[in-house]
């Protein structure tokens, strides 16, 4: 489920100086002294700005900050950043569960888009499954934290990750990245730009990466969890008059390699299988006490497993977009067009055994095509930015399920499960229209306080269409009988809108001291429980029930300061967010005329909130010496949950939501040496999450208790282009889990998602 790469940094404003140019870094390295921190500048708001002068909360990173945090993909930026947390419950290639200041949506259909927003290059990505990607030759990314609806096309309730690219230039560069690590880790990557004629720029560049995995499985003798993927990139920009730009981006991708394996954590007591199982305690299941239903228990070692099935996870991505900017006078027109494809086959072995107990194929693809239009304008006294964005996506799944299909043979005779073991097929197409009026102004009353206002008209229209059948086994194993339609083309429709706003003051006590205080609203449609339903119609009915939308109201108070003749920053917000009818994916108890056994479904809470604090120090005393502390404290909590449809539901009000640590941070510490003709930068950093639960219903068998993780890096540059590096990653070598999957109800075990074993490897940088 998910392939973390145990990095633990949160870098969110230092960039030392004299480090490499070329992120979104300021180039004002000329006028600082070697003692000054240089600032990052970030656009977070549409425009160019020095990091410390937005009343936003929010965490930047240069292109070279990420290359030097060893960042692989998008999942893997939660690593770095307090009170944000990336869950990959189906593993690396799929789509994530992204979870900032507490709020997330924990559905792995893919189907359902969370509600925190990712943009790549100001795109925004609508399919779950096109959120995780390779990340390369990077401009920068920033972490906004809040509702960001007024400044963005697509409205987002707990926030949004930016990730911009390196654009064509005027001026020749290149650059190549190669590493070679543990298990076989290889990465190469590279880019090359300029001039290509007086009015036309461009630039190419790729990825591509191996790995033969960490975990062994016992049954093959193979390694898994490796990697085979690869990605590429090319623009052009055009500039026929002045004032104009024209920038054409075409991108594609693939992933060809077997899925990630998750960890086998038995549930039900071997003793009890022939009368009926029961469920070991959590202590049992953890000792490594328990088996599944066909009596597979848990391997004594972490990273070892049995895996039976052999076929790869195939990801396919592409897409294009056209920006396109005119100066008019004193405004900014903005007009960006995109189409994104992603294809997706993962073949999942789900049970995570040696036998077919339970197995099935993620298929899904969707087709998004978003167009955005924006003027801004910027003056001495105020700013402001008004858009226009649509987005149409049509996204089809295919996912069919295959469930105790060695049953005969486990049990030992023939046809021992006709009626029982089965194939169930899962098919369903959505469509979605979602238009959107939005706008922000600051108007600056006084030389030191400014008012920031903005609004969101949003309006979305999604289709669903669903189809289920089931074909049970007859006449033995691998043999089944006529397909039995349990739902044919059923047709559900949502249409939500809503408007919403953004308010804030902010003062400047002195030019190095903001102080702000905001309050916005956030919103997210309705959406469909879009998989594996039942193969009960009673149950099918209940899980094709659509949830309605969910609102957020969010407050924060903050403070930003750069002092000590720019020698130390430190950078405090505090925040508070009141949800209605939160979206959660749950487990309630059966429903009438069902099969008596739990069922998931995706349903509204009433009531939440989240609560809580942010806090980076990040001080340079002298010319080599440089540290940054970073901690985050959440309490998110559902304070009400008990369904209005359905009184079979329980209640869950009070409990902790999911991927939301009471408490998270990061220490970084880097020194630099003058060696001979360059300079040897010694890193190290820790990373500390405190106890998480993986579901809303505080499951105490899918819980990971708090964990450090420590990693190191040694570097030299030298002759101004060449760098060469070696780092260790998780040098403590600690096991722990990113997310896990309690199947117990059914089938007797728990999907445990491993987080990385130590990593060491060597890297070899060289930019012109």
């Amino acid at each position: 489920m998910r392939d973390a790469t145990g990095l633990g940094i949160t870098a969110a404003v230092l960039i030392s100086s004299g480090g490499w140019a070329g992120g979104t870094a300021a180039s004002n390295a000329a006028s600082l002294s070697d003692n000054e921190l240089e600032t990052i500048v970030v656009t977070a708001q549409r425009r160019a700005e020095d990091i410390q002068t937005v009343p936003i909360s929010i965490q930047a990173f240069t292109g070279k900050t990420l290359e030097e945090l060893g960042v692989k993909s998008s999942s893997d930026i939660a690593q770095f950043t307090s009170n944000v947390e990336i869950a990959l419950p189906s593993g690396s290639g799929n789509q994530p569960l992204i979870s900032i200041r507490g709020i997330g949506l924990n559905d792995y259909d893919t189907n359902n888009a969370g509600p925190n927003g990712v943009y790549l290059d100001e795109v925004y990505l609508s399919s779950p499954s096109a959120q995780t990607f390779a990340t390369f030759d990077l401009q920068g990314i920033e972490v906004l934290k809040g509702p960001q609806g007024t400044l963005y096309g697509r409205n987002t309730n707990g926030g949004a990750i930016n990730i911009t690219t390196v654009k064509p230039s005027d001026e020749f560069s290149s650059n190549l990245h190669a590493e070679y690590g543990s298990y076989n880790t290889a990465n190469l990557e590279g880019a090359v730009g300029g001039p290509l004629t007086s009015t036309l720029d461009g630039r190419f560049a790729f990825d591509a990466n191996h790995a033969d995995g960490y975990v062994h499985n016992l049954l093959t003798g193979d390694n898994e969890n490796g990697a085979n993927n690869y990605a590429a990139r090319a623009m052009l920009l055009y500039k026929p008059i002045d004032g104009l730009d024209v920038l054409f981006n075409v991108h594609a991708g693939q992933v060809n390699n077997r899925p990630t394996e998750y960890r086998h954590i038995g549930t039900f007591d071997p003793a009890s299988l022939a009368t009926g199982p029961t469920q070991c305690s959590v202590a049992q299941t953890y000792a490594g006490q328990c088996v599944d239903l066909f009596g597979y228990g848990t391997p004594a070692k972490f990273y070892d497993g049995a895996y039976n099935r052999q076929q790869h996870l195939r990801v396919t991505t592409a897409g294009s977009y056209v920006k396109v900017t005119y100066n008019w006078g004193s405004l900014l027109l903005t007009s960006i067009s995109a189409v994104d494809y992603n294809d997706k086959l993962h073949p999942e072995d789900t049970d995570t055994s040696p036998n077919r107990l339970l197995e099935i194929n993620y298929g899904v693809r969707s087709t998004n095509y978003s167009q955005e239009f924006r003027v801004s304008q910027n003056a001495d006294r105020y700013n402001w930015v008004t858009g226009l964005y649509y987005l149409h996506e049509k996204l089809n799944q295919n996912q069919p399920l295959f469930a105790l299909l060695d049953g005969d043979a486990i049990f030992g005779a023939p046809g021992a499960l006709d009626g029982i073991a089965f194939r169930a097929f899962d098919t369903s197409e959505q469509l979605t229209d979602a238009y959107a009026v939005f706008g922000q102004g600051e108007y600056r009353i006084t030389d030191q306080l400014k008012l920031v206002m903005g609004g969101r008209v949003t309006d979305e229209h999604k289709t669903f269409h669903y189809s289920g059948s089931i074909q049970p086994q007859e006449g033995g194993e691998d043999h089944f009988g006529p397909v039995i339609p349990l739902a044919t083309n059923v047709p559900e429709y949502l249409s939500n809108g809503a408007f919403s706003w953004r308010a804030g003051l902010n003062y400047n006590f002195t030019p190095d001291v903001l102080a702000y205080v905001s309050a916005a609203t956030g919103f997210k449609s309705g959406d469909f429980n879009g998989s594996f339903l039942s193969t009960v119609p009673t149950e099918i009915a209940r899980q094709l029930i659509p949830v309605k939308p969910e609102h957020v109201k969010a407050y924060e108070v903050g403070i930003k300061t750069t002092l000590w003749d720019r020698r130390l920053i430190v950078d405090a917000a505090a925040f508070y967010n009141d949800y209605r009818d939160m979206q959660v994916f749950v487990l309630i108890n059966d429903v009438p005329g069902g099969a008596g056994l739990p069922l998931n479904v995706l349903d509204n809470a009433p009531k939440a909130h989240t609560q809580g604090l942010d806090l980076t120090v990040t001080v340079k005393p002298t010319s080599q010496f440089s540290a940054t502390l970073q901690a985050g404290v959440l309490q998110a909590k559902l304070d009400q949950y008990s369904s209005t449809r359905d009184p079979n539901l329980p209640d869950y009000s009070g409990n902790q939501l999911p991927l939301a640590p009471h408490a998270s941070g990061s220490v970084l510490l880097e020194y630099k040496i003058p060696l001979g003709t360059g300079t040897l930068n010694l890193q190290g950093n820790a990373n500390y999450k405190s106890h998480v639960f993986f579901d809303t219903s505080n499951d105490p068998y899918i819980q990971q208790g708090g964990y450090w993780l420590g990693n190191l890096r040694a570097a030299y540059d030298f002759d101004k282009n060449w760098e060469i590096a070696a780092y260790v990653h998780n040098v403590a070598n600690k096991e722990y889990y990113s997310d896990k999957f309690d199947l117990t109800s059914t089938f007797g075990f728990i999907q445990g998602i491993m987080g990385t074993p130590r990593m060491a490897g060597v890297e070899f940088n060289w930019r012109y």
